[in-house]
């Protein structure tokens, strides 16, 4: 009862706070892409400023369904995100694209000379502007709105080299945004605002907004999430009144990340990595990998099988290192189930769930495994209060199968046709391949069994 009281009493308290907001610049149905690089990319995670944006725009406009697809990529600098604006940003036809970019366009031309790493460098001021404004023209002719923001610190320590190397940079791109009338998100001003006053002689490079002076603390992810909802219209006191529900949703997920990275934890570290000649075929994905006893379908291929139920696409990439490119693969099967992404309470759209299949299967390249991924299986509404098709359109489904048989073409991937063998003439689960109206019985497995294996023949086992 009184936490009944204690959500009912915020509830008033965030209704108080719209009333008190400046123009919102988000609109119900918009799609944000983030692009970035190893901050954004880390943002993902639970506790993460995108993963923050997600879950403040969730709890302080529960009406609204804001949707964010993270770009962010590892080491990328203003060139990297240029040549990938295409595949990463413009592909998804997304309202929003913020672009974050600066760091390792100075950061990398100090490495290289004190890590000796001749592979790094820096990217010419006169290049990065060139870059960035390439990717504003891109993105506005295409009538997407677009949002930058100038870089955060490399060392919390203001004075630091890398720093004063920095504010050229961070001030072409408030140049660039005024010159083309992009929102600018100043994270530069709001970080130094924050670190000026411990700014003292021999001081750390960081421990306050960052875990290395670079990447972002929790402290530094929720500054980072602030000032951006505070540039699209998101005032202080909504943020404020609203934070204590934010985190409890984002101590949800920390939780489930947790549980969910636990699984598998135990028997990876004891079969390590694979010996000379062994092969090992990882069969990743949610309840219908899970529960799909591939030893007793497959007895003498090599399967590894990590499924677990009830996971997005999301929650697949944020344990996809771990679970699977850690065991060096020779070979991967991704197969979403019936995609739990589609469920109203994820808050996802097609969009995310295309990019998240896309990054996981660009790091199944980057281990050097052959890669299959499986179409998304029917579900029905033939059983009594199990309507699995008025959340997982039939129509929404079949598109979404569409483009990974297109991505799979494309990139050279073995594409699993999940979906036709188990529909009816209605597009439906047949009632013979389920029990439940959305996960597969005895039947429906065995309608699966020799669709996989024509795939692990052409692998050569």
């Amino acid at each position: 009862m009184k936490r009944k009281l204690l959500l009912s009493w915020y509830t008033l308290l965030i209704i108080g706070g719209l009333l008190w907001s400046q123009t919102l610049q988000l609109s119900d149905g918009q799609v944000i892409v983030t692009l970035g690089n190893s901050i954004t990319e880390l943002g993902e995670k639970p506790d993460g400023y995108v993963n923050i944006l997600r879950k403040s725009m969730a709890v302080i406009y529960p009406e609204m369904r804001v949707y964010f697809v993270n770009a962010g990529i590892s080491g990328h600098k203003s060139t990297d995100m240029e040549d990938r604006f295409q595949r990463d940003v413009l592909d998804y036809a997304p309202d929003w694209v913020t672009i974050s970019v600066g760091v390792n366009d100075v950061w990398h031309g100090f490495l290289a000379e004190q890590r000796g790493r001749p592979d790094l460098s820096a990217v010419p001021l006169t290049v990065f502007r060139e870059k960035v404004t390439g990717m504003v023209q891109k993105a506005q002719a295409r009538k997407i709105n677009v949002a930058i923001l100038t870089a955060t610190v490399i060392k919390e320590n203001l004075s630091s080299a890398e720093n004063k190397a920095l504010e050229p940079y961070n001030q072409a791109l408030r140049e660039i945004a005024k010159k083309y009338r992009c929102l600018l998100i100043d994270a530069d001003v709001a970080f130094r605002k924050v670190l000026l006053p411990e700014q003292k002689p021999g001081m750390a490079d960081y421990g306050l907004l960052t875990t290395d002076g670079v990447h972002l603390s929790m402290q530094g992810n929720w500054l980072m999430a602030q000032t951006i909802l505070r540039s699209f219209g998101i005032t202080t006191s909504q943020f404020e009144i609203a934070r204590p529900l934010i985190e409890a949703e984002i101590e949800k997920d920390i939780n489930l990340y947790e549980k969910n990275s636990s699984r598998y934890f135990e028997v990876n570290h004891e079969v390590g990595p694979p010996c000379d000649g062994e092969e090992r075929i990882i069969f990743y994905g949610s309840s219908s990998v899970d529960m799909w006893n591939l030893a007793r379908a497959f007895p003498r291929v090599p399967f590894f099988n990590r499924g677990i139920g009830g996971e997005t696409t999301h929650d697949m990439w944020l344990r996809f290192r771990q679970d699977v490119a850690q065991l060096k693969p020779t070979a991967v099967i991704l197969f979403l189930g019936s995609c739990n992404d589609y469920w109203p309470d994820k808050r996802m759209c097609v969009q995310e769930t295309k990019a998240n299949v896309a990054r996981m299967a660009r790091m199944v390249e980057a281990v050097g495994a052959k890669m299959a991924i499986g179409a998304v299986s029917p579900v029905n509404d033939y059983l009594p209060g199990k309507d699995y098709i008025s959340s997982h359109p039939i129509e929404d489904v079949q598109v979404l199968n569409k483009w990974i048989k297109s991505f799979c073409e494309t990139n050279g991937i073995h594409f699993i046709d999940f979906y036709t063998p188990l529909a009816d003439d209605n597009g439906k689960l047949d009632h013979l391949y389920t029990d439940d109206g959305m996960h597969c019985n005895a039947a429906g497995y065995e309608q699966w069994q020799p669709l996989v294996q024509r795939v692990v023949e052409a692998w050569g086992f």
